[in-house]
């Protein structure tokens, strides 16, 4: 055969029943099959689609290569291959986070609450299964967003102080991957191409002018039917249904009394011939219609087809726009048309698709016939037309994790796998404190903490920049900022005031919940409720610090007749009333009226027998001689110019003194 060996496309299909071997080579856009082997499993070493005996498949899988090498003359050392759809696990979860203040929300807040809500559905995933199974996340559907409990389509730019998402997630089982990875291994072969088998079935089976339509792809074989929704160009969403082909072999075994093996061959050959005759446990010949034999089995018939539209509107969210229907359970007659009535679409948008009705494809051999071909052919096609395997792996923080590549992956993706915590991406600000202060409430913000560093390659980075296979990350995680932390020190600041030489803080009878705190170094915590005075008037200083009524205050010098202000730095002196001097020229006994006047900043009594005191009485109560003149006499009454004949008055005050005069040469 005239095949290159540099040319040459080995794909394995690895079922449940048998392992199918295809050897191709594209020429020009037509993909051309050259070789194809089959054999059975010798024994049960396969499950619903998954090795549970390496050895078993092994040599079977030697024995299909072995065949296809003695065909073709070539010696096989790559090969292509499909993890079945049917392992994959979905789960639907979702994740709030919530902010202490209305917060815009931005791309990286959606990125990060979309890694999160992956990491919880992979952490329900694996305390739903408890089997200690690792599994890669192969993709997800994000079904709601939620702003302050509102649904909204897309939250970015908006404010808020409470975003949600709920999603669906699909996860494959790493021991799927690793299982074949270890039979390839047992025959020496190198996996140069590893996919999943609803991908491989979407490449050939949906025409590529159309997967940017809403597309689901079921693939109904013996013990499960896979789906797979392609929309936009790519696969968004996967699930499975328990009910598949078995289902309707086990309802023709009870109906008609048959073994499995009698009651499968009739169903395979349901859509073949519109007679069937076979023979039941009992020797009895029974000979009917299929058309007889498929209202017999309508209930279980119709079960598959609902199970089937129930999974794919759970998934999908609607009806899609058409069903390709694929695997040797789809040509169970009425099947199609029971799905199309389920999701209420046209019959004609639920098809059948055979490996017959595949473009591009040429081949000369009998064994490739049906939907149940579709898987090994689409392999192939995808191991020609792309030069990189689905799955890659990459480093980080120095470990070693594997992605599937299902679409254009980023470092975000890579560190769901990780099991990084995308709540170590973004600094976290410190709590804040809210406390009241004399009735007043104020907040007292924490600091914000460095946001985390990415590097790809040794170069910045963020998490959405593309990754690809042997990429190392490293990252960072953010730092959180201080908590606030504010003490009374810092509440009151330090003001002061000077009494009698003495530093008297400005701030007084401060409490915290109602408690007297004399330490300011006291810290204070969320609610605490905060009270103090200030030492802003000449009356709060007399009642503080009970000063009594005989005392006299200065401020800065000036005496305090009345009640005021006092305000940070002012000097306060607090000294004794003056005594009253004697007065022996009145006779006590005959005083009629007495007052206290401040004559030159210090308190003097006057007594008169008169009714009125006029400001000349002041010289018969003080020191002051005016017979021997030492400059200009100045007398001020209350600031301004006194006359002899004013009549004073209690508290008045008064200015005596002489004035030097200028020299004039």
């Amino acid at each position: 055969m005239d095949i290159k060996q540099n040319e040459v496309f080995f794909a394995l299909d690895i079922g449940t029943r048998s392992i199918m071997g295809i050897l191709g080579e594209k020429d020009g856009d037509i993909i051309k099959i050259k070789n194809v082997a089959m054999e059975l499993h010798k024994k049960r070493a396969m499950y619903d689609g998954q090795v549970h005996d390496i050895q078993a498949v092994a040599d079977v899988a030697q024995l299909v290569r072995g065949r296809l090498e003695k065909e073709s003359g070539i010696k096989l050392t790559d090969v292509a291959i499909a993890a079945a759809g049917r392992s994959l696990k979905t789960i639907q979860t979702n994740v709030t986070e919530e902010f202490e203040e209305e917060t815009l929300i931005d791309s990286q807040i959606m990125k990060n609450i979309e890694i999160e809500v992956l990491q919880q559905a992979a952490n329900i995933l694996k305390e739903n299964l408890n089997d200690n199974v690792s599994y890669y996340n192969v993709g997800h559907t994000v079904m709601t967003y939620k702003l302050d409990d509102y649904e909204i389509k897309n939250p970015n730019g908006h404010k808020g102080k409470k975003i949600s998402l709920e999603i669906i997630a699909t996860f494959l089982p790493k021991i799927v991957v690793e299982a074949l990875d270890s039979v390839m291994h047992k025959i020496d072969l190198n996996i140069s191409y590893m996919t999943l088998e609803p991908i491989v079935a979407l490449e050939v089976a949906v025409p590529e002018n159309v997967r940017l339509l809403n597309i689901a792809m079921v693939d109904i074989g013996a013990g499960t039917s896979d789906i797979a929704i392609t929309k936009d160009g790519i696969i968004i969403g996967y699930s499975m249904t328990s009910t598949a082909g078995d289902e309707i072999t086990e309802a023709l075994s009870r109906k008609f009394l048959l073994d499995f093996d009698t009651a499968e061959i009739i169903k395979c050959n349901l859509c073949k011939s519109s007679e069937q005759s076979f023979t039941d446990i009992v020797g009895t010949q029974i000979n009917m219609s299929t058309n007889e034999i498929l209202e017999q089995i309508q209930d279980s018939i119709e079960l598959v087809a609902k199970n089937i539209s129930d999974a794919i509107l759970k998934t999908n969210g609607k009806s899609p726009s058409a069903v390709f229907l694929i695997g040797g359970g789809s040509q169970l007659p009425i099947l199609n048309k029971l799905i199309a009535d389920n999701l209420q679409l046209q019959e004609s948008r639920v098809v059948v698709k055979s490996v017959e009705n595949i473009q591009n494809i040429e081949y000369d051999t009998p064994i490739l016939e049906g939907p149940q071909s579709i898987t090994p052919v689409g392999i192939l096609t995808c191991a020609i037309k792309n030069e990189r395997k689905d799955f890659m792996e990459i480093k980080v923080n120095d470990k070693k994790i594997k992605l599937f590549r299902s679409a254009d992956l980023k470092i975000s993706d890579a560190l769901i796998l990780a099991g990084f915590n995308p709540r170590d991406l973004i600094s976290r600000k410190g709590k804040s404190i809210l406390v009241t202060i004399n009735g007043d409430k104020k907040i007292f913000n924490g600091t914000y903490g460095e946001e985390a560093k990415i590097n790809l390659n040794n170069q910045k980075a963020n998490i959405d920049t593309n990754i690809h296979d042997g990429d190392t990350i490293s990252i960072e995680p953010a730092t959180s900022g201080q908590n606030a932390q504010v003490s009374i020190k810092d509440l009151i600041s330090e003001k002061y005031i000077y009494i009698n030489d003495d530093i008297v803080p400005y701030f007084c009878n401060i409490k915290i919940n109602s408690i007297e705190c004399k330490d300011y170094s006291t810290m204070l915590e969320n609610g605490d409720e905060i009270s103090y005075d200030i030492l802003d008037s000449t009356d709060k200083i007399r009642q503080n610090m009970n000063i009594a009524d005989d005392k006299q205050i200065f401020i800065n010098g000036e005496f305090s007749k009345y009640d005021l202000s006092v305000e940070p730095g002012d000097k306060i002196k607090i000294s004794e009333m003056p005594k009253e001097k004697e007065t022996s020229d009145v006779d006590v006994q005959s005083v009629k009226k007495s007052i206290t006047v401040i004559y030159n900043g210090s308190m003097i009594t006057i007594k008169s027998k008169r009714d009125k005191i006029l400001f000349i009485d002041i010289f018969d109560n003080i020191d002051f001689d005016r017979s021997k003149p030492k400059g200009n006499l100045i007398m001020k009454h209350n600031g301004n110019t006194a006359e002899l004949t004013s009549e004073l008055r209690n508290g008045d005050r008064v200015e005596i003194f002489w004035e030097e005069k200028n020299n004039i040469n």
